[in-house]
């Protein structure tokens, strides 16, 4: 049986990898130090996820919270946010078809890693401290990213860009992939703005008032096939509206209408028994719903408190800097993102050798006993393949098991 490595970054590394960074600028994508940068914030994502799913002490959210750097990781999600949407199509008119997809695919996959990394540090309370200010501006990132999931035309920007007929085009494999980075995503922000909801006490109050007054959309019916078991983001959805209602720093700030009453009526019949064994303190909401539909009167108006609403900078500060000029930075781009350089192309490859290592993402994953479906940490240390929680479910699966490692054995050989 082969052992895994303890660290992705070691704990001497990690300080001084978050010490080092800082906001990166548009112009920077795709150059050396962009990708070191990348890097360093790929591999603080991998020991952050090698952290949590060992439940051990959890260095990358320490020291993040520690050196007030939970800015950066916002910072970049509306950066990247906006530069698909401005830069992306330009680029795509002025080079069409790239060469690799390596380049582009590393500015897309920045996104989904700082967004993890935003999820696994918000998830503690000390996380609050350093919001400040910006957590309006995550706020705005994390409703729209989630709306995504619930409009079909979202994905526009991907379906409007012309295609060739060939099926292996980089340009379609990256538009592909973007598509599930998009998903991936939405996904882990209904973790986030759950997470936010829990911090209202240490947040600005204008926070609150933005997640429940000014984000209040419309309500829409659950399709027959999507009832049933309760998956991880559903959970945090039906949390989120737990805390939302129930929680009085948010009270204040939402007025139970009589449209919303009715609305809000209409839930108890998905919190039935079924859903209440999978999450128990869903039974505290029920209550209180089934309270608020035998009294039948909604509440007194809201008494909103905040006079003067903070509105969002970082992305109208990124858009004011490079209004009218979104084609030249696409041209600037283009000799990075496009470059047909093999020397640089394989110079940005040793970069981000590490990143995808897949020794390295192995141990990021979360491995599952061959025979009995418990997390694993060793496998087999003949095919290397095989994963087991212990010595006595190795031994129990080498029937089925033996075959199948002397052809990966033999193939390798």
């Amino acid at each position: 049986m082969a052992n895994h490595a303890e660290y992705i970054v070691s704990p001497w590394e990690i300080e001084a990898y978050v010490q080092s960074l800082d906001v990166s600028c548009l112009e920077s994508f795709g150059t050396k130090s962009w990708l070191d940068f990348h890097k360093k914030l790929a591999l603080l994502n991998q020991q952050s996820v090698l952290e949590i799913t060992g439940l051990r002490e959890e260095s990358v959210m320490e020291w993040f919270i520690s050196l007030k750097k939970v800015f950066i990781l916002i910072y970049e999600a509306i950066q990247i946010d906006v530069w698909k949407h401005k830069a992306f199509p330009h680029l795509i008119v002025l080079n069409g078809e790239p060469s690799s997809t390596f380049m582009l695919f590393s500015v897309l996959y920045h996104e989904v890693v700082v967004v993890s990394l935003l999820e696994n540090i918000l998830f503690h309370c000390e996380s609050a401290e350093t919001l400040d200010d910006t957590v309006i501006d995550l706020i705005d990132y994390a409703v729209q990213r989630v709306m995504m999931l619930l409009n079909e035309k979202s994905l526009e920007i991907y379906e409007n860009v012309e295609l060739n007929n060939d099926p292996n085009s980089c340009l379609r494999e990256i538009l592909e992939k973007q598509k599930v980075f998009e998903f991936d995503i939405g996904m882990r922000c209904i973790s986030i703005l759950h997470y936010l909801i829990e911090l209202s006490d240490n947040i600005p109050l204008c926070a609150i008032s933005r997640e429940t007054f000014t984000y209040d959309a419309s309500w829409r019916k659950i399709k027959a096939e999507e009832a049933g078991k309760i998956n991880k983001r559903e959970g945090q959805v039906w949390f989120a509206l737990r805390e939302l209602l129930l929680n009085p720093k948010c009270s204040p700030y939402y007025e139970i209408t009589e449209h919303r009453l009715a609305q809000l009526s209409k839930l108890q019949r998905y919190l039935h028994e079924d859903v209440l064994d999978q999450v128990a303190p869903l039974i505290e909401l029920k209550r209180w719903l089934s309270y608020l539909s035998m009294s039948g009167t909604p509440s007194s108006k809201a008494t909103c408190a905040v006079q003067v609403e903070l509105l969002p900078q970082i992305k109208s500060s990124i858009l004011e800097k490079h209004h009218k000029k979104w084609k030249k930075l696409a041209k600037h781009q283009s000799k990075y993102l496009f470059t047909t350089d093999a020397s640089y192309i394989k110079d940005a490859a040793q970069i981000l050798s590490d990143v995808y290592d897949a020794e390295k993402l192995d141990r990021v994953e979360v491995k599952r006993c061959f025979s009995c479906q418990e997390p694993s940490k060793k496998r087999c240390s003949k095919c290397k393949e095989a994963w087991y929680c212990s010595r006595q479910c190795q031994v129990k699966d080498w029937e089925n098991h033996k075959k199948i490692c002397d052809k990966i054995t033999k193939t390798e050989q």
